[in-house]
């Protein structure tokens, strides 16, 4: 295992390395504008079944690729409509977009359903390495399967046994990384874009009408929600219902709801496991956090196997992104002690975003 410190002086030499690494079919750790990611070259069947013996990842579970661009991206996957928005506004950056695969990278990184994911990192080090490599790299975190994310190497060496350590041909160590969530997952192959549109949720009073431009103001905006429902928490569930564009904020405004109740713990968003809880205790009131992303449920029969109802008690508050789809079924199940507001957040400019909250139903 060879580790490289990365600084201003030896970009060049990095790059060389790793691209000679890679070639080999070697593995490689590096460092990404979210966390530590694992890469090995996408097209070579050994180098991937060596990545998934290091990941401890179960068979069949589908594994993202970086490419350097969308001219890349399209060599590999099939880009319609969808996904080419996505690309133009929001890459590079911390989004993976699933797409049709063309069946050129290793088919143990593919779906089942044919699908795979493609990140453009923002992250020049790495985009360069794609570029003089001239072939996609697999994206996923470094850790093992269910482990921490790491944003430092020894989060990594904490938790891999020596046999995962023996695979690493080469560490590319830029030190300790912002701690920023993993890339938000949007997969263009689903009609979910469509459905999941404003004006899929009815809305009734009009509490808040602002303009947001940082991330800062987004948890503000949180924070002053629930100061207006903070002391009828202990006697009502409070159900958060998003509408927002990708990146425009959900989870920062969940962060501020967070904050408000005492929470310390860091928000992420939910997209790959649907579902996070958060308890909490405060001198008002105690009960848990929900955080839920609906975008990747496929139906609403999908939607009542996570059991929302069991969440549904005094205290508790459910903050779920892409709601248009799960507004039926919760008003499904919820009564007279359950309190609804609409979130929409739309962007006005790339800096600059409006938020809208409405009472759902105009009585609280």
């Amino acid at each position: 295992m060879e580790i490289i410190q990365v600084d201003q002086k030896n970009i060049d030499e990095v790059i060389l390395a790793t691209t000679r690494v890679l070639r080999a079919g070697g593995l490689v750790i590096y460092p990404t504008e979210t966390c530590y990611g694992v890469g090995v070259n996408a097209l070579d069947k050994t180098a991937v079944k060596k990545l998934i013996e290091y990941k401890k990842r179960p068979e069949g579970k589908a594994i993202s690729i970086a490419v350097s661009g969308i001219e890349m991206a399209q060599k590999y996957v099939e880009l319609n409509e969808s996904a080419k928005n996505i690309y133009k506004t929001f890459l590079p950056g911390p989004v993976t977009v699933i797409s049709k695969d063309l069946g050129r990278v290793e088919k143990d990184l593919v779906s089942e359903e044919g699908t795979l994911g493609v990140r453009v990192p923002k992250y020049e080090l790495i985009t360069d390495i794609i570029k003089n490599c001239d072939f996609p790299i697999t994206a996923t975190s470094a850790n093992s399967s269910g482990k921490k994310t790491p944003y430092k190497i020894s989060d990594i060496f904490e938790n891999i046994s020596q046999k995962q350590k023996d695979l690493i041909d080469l560490i590319i160590d830029a030190g300790e990384l912002p701690h920023n969530p993993p890339s938000t997952v949007i997969d263009t192959t689903k009609e979910e874009m469509k459905v999941l549109r404003r004006g899929d949720i009815k809305v009734g009073r009009l509490l808040v009408d602002s303009i947001i431009k940082t991330d800062v103001e987004m948890q503000e905006a949180g924070v002053e929600l629930i100061k207006k429902y903070k002391n009828l928490l202990k006697e009502n569930c409070l159900i958060i219902m998003f509408n927002a564009e990708l990146g425009a904020g959900k989870t920062q405004f969940v962060k501020g709801v967070a904050k408000e109740i005492g929470i310390k713990n860091n928000i992420n968003s939910p997209t790959f496991i649907l579902i996070k809880e958060y308890p909490y205790t405060n001198s008002e009131s105690k009960g848990e956090l929900i955080h839920i992303d609906a975008w990747r449920l496929e139906s609403v029969e999908e939607l009542k196997k996570l059991e929302l109802e069991n969440y549904i008690k005094n205290g508790n508050i459910l903050a779920v992104e892409w709601a248009g789809r799960a507004q039926e079924y919760l008003d499904e199940i919820s009564d007279t002690k359950v309190l609804k507001v609409y979130v929409e957040i739309n962007y006005i400019d790339l800096n600059t975003r409006s938020i809208k909250i409405y009472d759902q139903d105009g009585t609280n």
